[in-house]
């Protein structure tokens, strides 16, 4: 990630996770992981949702007792260079296929819920996806580059088709709180089909 995006991402993080925003944390932990699925230290994934729960709650969550999420505070109370302060409030929450590098060498990935492209910058590092792997994630952007961050919820291959049809009609709604509640939905059958690995990942996620 762009040094710029991270430290701020981080400072806010920080912040936000501590003395009078303590509780804050709390009722968002509660809504996350009431949402989601809990999260068990022992699971193969923990770190990955962990992470996506860090930057749900910086980049998106909004209290019951507020009107902003905490990047928008954390902006407001930090001198931030407006162009930066227009990219940290921008993330791309979406449902994300890695289709490799391009003919130039890129890491690309399709954004299956809003229909296009997304190249990285070369030498990024990669969260652990492989080709091919479909995930729910988040980028963020930063003069013209587009940064993956950590916090992936990579699905099973096997509902790609069940997926790309419900991305067409959430797309169809223009409507971002739909779109949030169908990720976290995603998210919630992952969760669920992990529980029971022995039920075929098409059988759980339904829409």
């Amino acid at each position: 990630m762009h040094p710029l995006l991270k430290e701020n991402f981080l400072k806010a993080l920080d912040t936000y996770t501590q003395g009078n925003h303590y509780d804050t944390l709390l009722e968002a932990k509660k809504e996350y992981f009431t949402i989601t699925g809990q999260a068990n230290d022992d699971d193969d994934d923990f770190e990955a949702r962990m992470s996506s729960f860090n930057e749900w709650y910086v980049l998106q969550f909004i209290s019951m007792r507020g009107t902003r999420t905490v990047i928008s505070d954390y902006l407001i109370n930090n001198p931030v260079d407006d162009l930066l302060a227009k990219y940290l409030s921008g993330v791309n929450y979406s449902l994300y296929e890695y289709i490799g590098k391009n003919f130039r060498g890129f890491d690309t990935l399709y954004d299956m819920l809003h229909d296009k492209k997304i190249t990285l910058p070369k030498g990024e590092s990669l969260p652990s996806i492989i080709k091919d792997d479909i995930f729910v994630g988040r980028v963020l952007s930063y003069q013209d580059e587009n940064y993956l961050m950590s916090g992936l919820c990579v699905i099973p291959k096997d509902v790609r088709g069940i997926l790309k049809k419900e991305c067409k009609k959430v797309r169809k709604l223009k409507n971002p709180s739909e779109e949030l509640k169908f990720l976290l939905k995603i998210e919630s059958y992952k969760t669920k089909w992990i529980r029971y690995g022995h039920v075929d990942a098409t059988k759980i996620f339904v829409f």
